[in-house]
């Protein structure tokens, strides 16, 4: 989902418009700023009236989100604002006091493998109300097939491939500081990324992901000589699901957990739910990610801790970007260059342990816990909002929570309950939580009944130190990833059972590791 508002055709109602910030919230938000006002803050949910049109008569969307687990009782809008506001802190150089044990590059390629299985593109989020998942439209495939990166392939996507109709374009980067030009870029028209997803291009870790797959795909190409498009692409897309299977998510989840479900089968993401995406999963547990970003990265050889520009921050991985480098006229993506600088290629020998020796300057994710980077706050499709609001409006942590109350979420004591878990108790919640969280917490009654995204990330810092999620949120997870490939029309785990692949042996097969050199 987009971080901005939304609209949903919601069965038996039509068409619902409304906003994540409603007006009493707006309200509400600017009197704490600038001491407006206080009063008519009184939520009253509700939708945009009927106006006689045909938009209840819509047909049912063809990709839908749906429901793993009852409808949860909402709590109030300016809590969540209160709650989110805090969670968004960790600033500046960052130290290893709050790593996890992931490689840094999964952050980057779970976001990889959510836009290749969720994308409502026409629905801005609102939040007038709660809506039916069943009626939004998902307009990626919910399967794991890459269709991120393929389209609709070369017949309906020609754009995205050479004239040879099986490989995919590359495009190169501008030689800068006396490096030469690198084919180390997504491919471009104009700064516009010509890729099958373009949110791939809205930071710079997961367009350089991006571009791996794309690299492997043309490395696959050479490799089976004579082979077609489509068998080509049925290889890419059984390795890609052997990284998700085998090698990303062994390293997020409870192990045990995901045995279970890949031994003894999905209890909840059942097949009566076939072709709909759990918003439990995307608008809770596979958030998860948010968590996981650093406020800086050792990324190349000029950019690192003790190279000569100082380390990556999170701020120039978006900047460098052909979706997110542009803050508005007069300031294009690329600080002007038509790609993206040859000194931002990513060495992802920092971002990845490739070969069990770690490289000296290897990233470690953040833990899986309540604590984000405070560039989540400010992130660029915010700031170019003008006028510049309030903190509260740029606030992802703040977006997230309220996408949970639009669309009735329940709470993650409710989830563990349905599962048939121990909830954690509310002083498990509030121990060891962030201590400017905690007043907060017990103030809304959140150590009680938690929103679901923060239960999860509270249960993996209780349960797993961090390193991975808990019980709740790795099942949640575990059944819809699991799910996605078992029904999926290329299935590695039918048509390849036992097989194995990781992004350091994708890496290491593409051979472009560390195109700048040491």
């Amino acid at each position: 989902m987009r971080h901005g508002t939304e609209r949903f055709y919601i069965k038996g109602e039509g068409l619902l418009v409304g906003k994540l910030f409603p007006l009493y919230l707006i309200r509400w938000i600017y009197s704490l700023f600038f001491k407006k006002n206080e009063s008519d803050n009184k939520e009253t949910p509700g939708t945009i009236p009927d106006k006689g049109d045909d938009d209840d008569l819509c047909p049912k969307p063809p990709r839908q989100f749906c429901r793993l687990f009852p409808k949860g009782t909402q709590p109030s809008s300016q809590g969540l604002v209160t709650l989110g506001l805090s969670m968004e802190t960790e600033t500046g150089q960052p130290n290893t006091a709050r790593d996890s044990t992931t490689p840094a590059g999964y952050t980057y390629l779970g976001q990889f493998i959510d836009h290749d299985i969720t994308f409502d593109r026409d629905t801005p989020l609102s939040q007038t109300g709660t809506v039916n998942p069943e009626d939004i439209t998902n307009f990626r495939t919910p399967a794991l097939d890459l269709d991120s990166v393929y389209g609709g392939g070369p017949s309906e996507d020609p754009q995205l491939f050479n004239p040879d109709g099986k490989t995919l374009r590359i495009g190169n980067t501008s030689g800068i500081g006396g490096l030469g030009v690198f084919p180390n870029d997504l491919p471009r028209d104009g700064t516009a990324a010509v890729i099958g997803d373009p949110r791939n291009d809205e930071n710079l870790a997961v367009a350089q992901t991006h571009l791996a797959f794309l690299k492997f795909h043309n490395a696959k190409v050479d490799e089976l000589a004579g082979a077609s498009f489509e068998e080509v692409r049925k290889e890419v897309v059984l390795h890609y699901q052997a990284i998700v299977l085998t090698d990303f998510l062994p390293r997020v989840l409870d192990s045990i957990v995901l045995q279970d479900v890949v031994d003894n089968g999905r209890r909840f993401y059942t097949d009566d739910k076939r072709d709909c995406m759990p918003v439990e999963f995307s608008v809770a547990a596979y958030r998860m990610g948010h968590s996981m970003v650093r406020p800086s990265y050792e990324w190349n050889r000029i950019f690192n801790s003790s190279g000569p520009s100082g380390m990556a921050t999170f701020a120039q991985i978006f900047e460098f970007s052909g979706g997110s480098g542009s803050r508005g006229t007069g300031d294009p993506p690329f600080r002007g260059l038509p790609t993206l600088p040859s000194n931002w290629i990513v060495d992802w020998r920092r971002m990845y342990d490739m070969t069990g020796t770690p490289h000296p300057q290897l990233n470690f994710a953040r833990f899986l816990d309540a604590q984000l980077a405070l560039d989540l706050k400010t992130l660029p499709e915010f700031q170019q909002m003008i006028p510049q609001p309030p903190a509260p409006l740029l606030s992802l942590a703040t977006r997230n929570l309220l996408r949970g109350r639009l669309v009735a979420l329940p709470t993650g004591q409710e989830v563990a309950v349905a599962m048939g878990l121990t909830p954690l108790s509310p002083t498990a919640i509030l121990n060891g939580a962030p201590n400017h969280q905690v007043q907060i917490l017990r103030d809304h009654g959140f150590d009680e009944a938690t929103p679901l995204w923060y239960y999860i990330l509270r249960e993996a810092m209780v349960q797993a130190g961090g390193n991975h999620l808990g019980a709740v949120g790795s099942r949640i997870v575990a059944e819809t990833l699991v799910g996605l490939i078992e029904r999926s029309p290329t299935n590695v785990r039918a048509e390849r059972p036992g097989f194995t692949f990781s992004m350091p042996e994708l890496l290491t097969f593409v051979g472009d590791l560390n195109p700048l050199g040491d």
